[in-house]
């Protein structure tokens, strides 16, 4: 398992005890046996094809930026400009695998991949363009958030589900840096 965690031990909800990574890994190998309660696949992220204009768009701000990185004199930041107009150009242009999600009664196994109840703090539901997302907030540093694709589950079935386990908020949680992602893209558009 990834160490990504952030401690050795992670706190059960339920219990006043600590587990030790052992007993965390047990219970991980034991997340990924168990039965599903539901199943479903979905695209590992969300995708939206681009056309040739988006491309043009993103290289011309690149260019600006990098002239403007150029004029203050910090070649580390052209570097950086570079790699993510690299990110962007990856991320716009190939489109995304197919993964399995399971609900099981200890938790989420999404790719493989397993997270505990006690891991998660909290769900909701939104939707980015015309994908249904189920975002869980964990306790994890990495990811903090997992962000699922719903095309044949319905919101209502995971609802009765999830809501015994974790913590349900009726609208998206937004942190700063969301609500900073989110204006920029209501003020530059690349389309």
């Amino acid at each position: 398992m990834s160490k990504f965690r952030r401690g050795d031990h992670e706190r059960v909800h339920h219990e006043e005890r600590l587990l030790s990574k052992e007993e965390l890994d047990t219970k991980h190998a034991a997340a990924l046996e168990a039965k599903s309660l539901i199943s479903w696949t979905s695209p590992d992220r969300v995708f939206k094809a681009r056309s040739k204009k988006y491309f043009v768009k993103v290289g011309l701000y690149g260019i600006i930026f990098i002239l403007l990185a150029i004029v203050l004199r910090e070649p580390f930041l052209v570097g950086v400009i570079l790699s993510v107009m690299f990110v962007v150009y990856v991320l716009a242009s190939h489109e995304p695998e197919t993964i399995e999600h399971r609900v099981t009664h200890m938790g989420i196994v999404s790719g493989g991949r397993p997270f505990l109840w006690s891991e998660m703090d909290s769900f909701w539901f939104d939707r980015r363009g015309d994908d249904h997302l189920l975002i869980v907030q964990t306790h994890l540093r990495f990811p903090s958030r997992l962000i699922i694709i719903l095309n044949s589950v319905s919101e209502r079935t995971l609802l009765d589900i999830l809501e015994k386990h974790v913590h349900y908020h009726e609208g998206p949680v937004h942190t700063l840096f969301d609500k900073w992602a989110n204006f920029l893209q209501e003020r530059i558009t690349l389309e």
